[in-house]
This record gives structure tokens, sequence and C-alpha cells, in this order.
């Protein structure tokens, strides 16, 4: 309750000021640009471990196959390591959104702010809390980075094992051939088979659920034509609105047309 521009406590009302808002807006994309710069770290790591196992399996026809497997785990440790910066960068990022959608955008419009937007953002700025899932975090940075690189690393052990020395001879020999040192071969072949199923799955699963607040998508992303309209349709373009014409114009005048006498 306020008093001559008190509230109930004593302490004096403060307006919101855009110059606030515009210091509040520049610290908090400040920090979703450098969550963002974290994930571009560790996407360098992937990227140059994938180069490095790939130059060395192949450069030598007498490397173990075994090194694909150790690209391959560590692969999947940047992911998890990523998901995780990811989960952060999403919190920041949800908050950058909240003031382009809820303050900045209304007054681009000349409308008034949307107050449920910013009600949201004042419990997140008092109570900050990680809203994605690792389960969507890591489907979604498959979906950006990690499942092309987790295919070639996958395809690249499997020429491995299959050309070292020589293309066997039936399936059982190609499947002794995966075996690292006590571990047979069909477990380790179970293992990346479980492995590869799992990525494909999470892979998958990142067209239909839904996207973070701070992923950019070409619009609303229904459940039965995600997947294609990621190929066909990747913006989605708005046909300008024509001007309908006005009824006095739409209506047939009722007058006769002016008479016009022949020339003489």
């Amino acid at each position: 309750m306020r008093v001559n521009g008190r509230d109930k406590n004593g302490l004096e009302a403060l307006s919101l000021s855009d110059a606030a808002m515009g210091q509040l807006y520049r610290g908090e994309l400040s920090r979703s640009d450098k969550w963002r710069t974290r994930l571009d770290t560790t996407t360098n790591w992937a990227l140059t471990t994938t180069a490095a196992v790939i130059s060395f399996g192949f450069a030598n026809p007498s490397s173990p196959h075994v090194t694909f497997l150790v690209g391959i785990w560590m692969v999947i440790s940047f992911l998890m390591v990523e998901a995780r910066r990811y989960r952060y960068y999403d919190l920041w990022n949800r908050r950058v959104r909240l003031l382009e959608d809820g303050y900045w955008a209304p007054m681009l419009r000349h409308e008034p702010v949307d107050p449920d937007a910013l009600r949201e953002l004042a419990v997140e700025l008092s109570r900050p809390q990680i809203h994605l899932s690792l389960f969507s975090a890591i489907s979604t940075r498959l979906n950006r980075t990690y499942g092309p690189i987790l295919i070639v690393l996958l395809l690249s052990w499997f020429v491995k094992v299959y050309s070292h020395p020589q293309p066997p001879r039936s399936f059982q020999e190609f499947v002794e051939r995966a075996h690292v040192g006590p571990v047979a071969g069909g477990a380790i072949m179970g293992v990346v088979a479980v492995l590869s199923l799992l990525a494909a799955y999470l892979f998958i699963s990142s067209y239909f659920v839904r996207a973070p607040l701070g992923e950019l998508r070409p619009r609303h992303r229904t459940r039965r034509y995600t997947l294609w309209e990621s190929f066909y349709r990747p913006y989605a373009v708005r046909r300008p609105r024509r001007n309908r014409p006005s009824q006095a114009s739409a209506q047939p005048s009722s007058r006769s047309p002016p008479i016009i006498p022949p020339p003489h």
C-alpha cells in the first residue's frame, strides 16, 4: 500500500526507468554471451579430438581400433559437459528473452509492457533456478552439433574394425575383431549398439519435444509438422497485409454516370 509515493514500510517507491531496464538488459545479455562462448569452446574440443583420432587411427594400418572407442568416449564426455553448460546458458538466455518479449517488443509496438513476463522475470531474479532438464539439453546439443560428430566416429570405428588387416570372412570373425583386451568383441559391439540407439533416440526426439525458450525457431513447432518443416521451410515468411477496400468504395455507386454530349 502506497501513501504519498511511499509503500507500507516507509520506503520510497522507485519508478521503473528505461535506463535501468537497459542496464539490466545489457548485463543479462553479457552473461548469456559468456556462457554461449563456453559452449563454443567445448564444441571446439570435440571437433579437435575427432580430427586427431581419425588422423591417428587411419595414418598407420597397425593402429588399434580402440583409438576410435577412446575418441567416442571423449566426445560423449564433452557432450555431458556441454549439456551442463547449456542448462546454465538457458537460464541467462531465458531472462534475455523475457526482457525482449515483455518489455522492449511492446515498447517498439507502442503498447503497454507485458506484466506476466516482467513478473516471471522478477521471480527469476529473486529465486534463480535451472528450468531445462538434462534430457532436453543433451537432445538439443545432439541436434545442433554432436550428432554428426558421433556418426563420423562410429562409421570410422566400423571401417577400421572391418578393414584391418583385411575384410573378415564371416560375421563371427568381424565380431571377434572388436575385442578390447579381455573384453569380448560381442560385449563391445553390444555397448556400441546401445549407445548408438540411445543417441539416435535423443537426436530424433529433439524435433518433437518442446524447444527451450532461448532457442531460435522459425515459428511455433507443432508435433505434426516439426521434422518435415525443418527441411522444407527454414523460415516462416509472413505475407504482407493488404488494405481492404472500404465499404464505400466496395459498393457500386447508385448514381448514374454523367452523360457526356457528343462532340459537334
